[in-house]
């Protein structure tokens, strides 16, 4: 998964909120113990800081830590490109609450990825179900079924107080937004950019490709012990 720094208060660098990119912000202040702004050097664009503690400095105060009350999208990273706009939906809720409210952010994004197995071709009823349907049919790798029943766990759990600790919860629930966003690249990104670049391909070289890959398929299913043919 692509790195990312949330945003945080006085942080010379991390990724913006606007535009993504990981960049230097320019912090400025005209209330300094009460509202900053960081300027993102890539898109110009800035976040509006709200000072939630300070410090003794000299015989003044400085600030010491503080919370983004602008854009609203909290401290999540913006979402995967490709992702359907259902689940994008839930997904840019569950970043507007996600200082707020840690499980509810769970449990949005698990509807999220409940909605998303949809899209891949799966019912939507049992989410467990699903995820497994997507193992056998080969859309889900190893990798991606850690991360898809990661977020289907935290999110049962944030409904059902106890199982999992609120420290560890804050912790799960901010890397749930990195665990949706690398399904819907590997489910979905990178399997139409393989289409993309297949599509490249001569008409007569893909369709000879298709025919081979068509006889050896019903090579296999009469005779299973027969190794397809390598040409």
């Amino acid at each position: 998964m692509t790195k990312y720094t949330a945003p945080e208060f006085g942080k010379p660098a991390f990724n913006c909120p606007h535009c993504a990119a990981f960049a230097h912000m320019q912090w400025q202040s005209k209330e300094q113990r009460v509202y900053y702004r960081a300027i993102c050097v890539h898109c110009k664009k800035y976040s509006i800081w709200r000072v939630t503690q300070t410090i003794p400095y000299g015989v003044d105060y400085r600030a010491k830590e503080g919370e983004m009350i602008y854009p609203d999208f909290g401290s999540a990273p913006l979402p995967a490109e490709d992702m359907p706009e259902d689940v994008k939906k839930d997904y840019e809720e569950a970043a507007r609450i996600f200082i707020k409210s840690p499980r509810g952010v769970a449990a949005l994004l698990r509807l999220g990825l409940q909605k998303l197995c949809i899209h891949l071709g799966e019912k939507g009823k049992n989410i467990n179900d699903d995820i497994r349907s997507l193992v056998e049919k080969g859309v889900f790798s190893g990798q991606v079924v850690k991360v898809a029943d990661t977020l289907r766990i935290t999110g049962n759990n944030a409904v059902h107080p106890g199982q999992i600790s609120d420290e560890d919860f804050d912790r799960a629930a901010a890397k749930m937004f990195d665990l949706i966003n690398f399904i819907v690249k590997k489910a979905i990104t990178e399997p139409k950019e393989l289409d993309e670049l297949y599509q490249l391909m001569p008409e007569n070289a893909r369709n000879a490709a298709e025919e081979k890959d068509k006889k050896n398929l019903q090579n296999q299913v009469q005779n299973p012990s027969t190794p397809p043919t390598q040409k």
